[in-house]
């Protein structure tokens, strides 16, 4: 049975109404209500965003002020290996973003969770986003 969850952990920002949302991904609305919907919600084509337990745990490092895949794996107790499987689905699904930044080296991954404050951890951390190249 999905767990009850807050909208804006899968994607979903509530402006107005009675909505409630669910860990596998479901949301029920009473009544009229304006959401407004991530564009990696509004592309998915039909592929399941349930998640697993090592998901959630991974899901619940990033949501405590753990970004990096060193940090995660530590939390949850599997290998950067494994981790990276299942931090490319959760981000594929559009339940974890990925930043990619640098303190001046190189590139690095960071993951958050819709709704936390990129930019605040980017500044306090004295990180800067990498360019994309073209």
């Amino acid at each position: 049975m999905a767990k009850q969850v807050q909208c804006n952990s899968i994607g979903v920002s509530v402006k107005f109404g009675n909505v409630t949302c669910y860990d596998d991904g479901s949301i029920v609305v009473e009544g009229p209500a304006v959401l407004w919907v991530s564009k990696a919600l509004m592309g998915v084509d039909g592929r399941s965003r349930k998640v697993g337990a090592v998901q959630r745990a991974i899901m619940d490092a990033i949501s405590r002020g753990l970004h990096t895949r060193e940090e995660i794996a530590a939390s949850v107790g599997i290998s950067i290996g494994s981790l990276g499987y299942s931090l490319t689905s959760l981000v594929r699904k559009g339940l974890v973003m990925l930043v990619k930044a640098t303190s001046g080296g190189p590139c690095r991954s960071y993951y958050f969770l819709p709704g936390q404050d990129i930019q605040a951890y980017l500044t306090a951390n004295r990180l800067v986003p990498c360019r994309k190249s073209s």
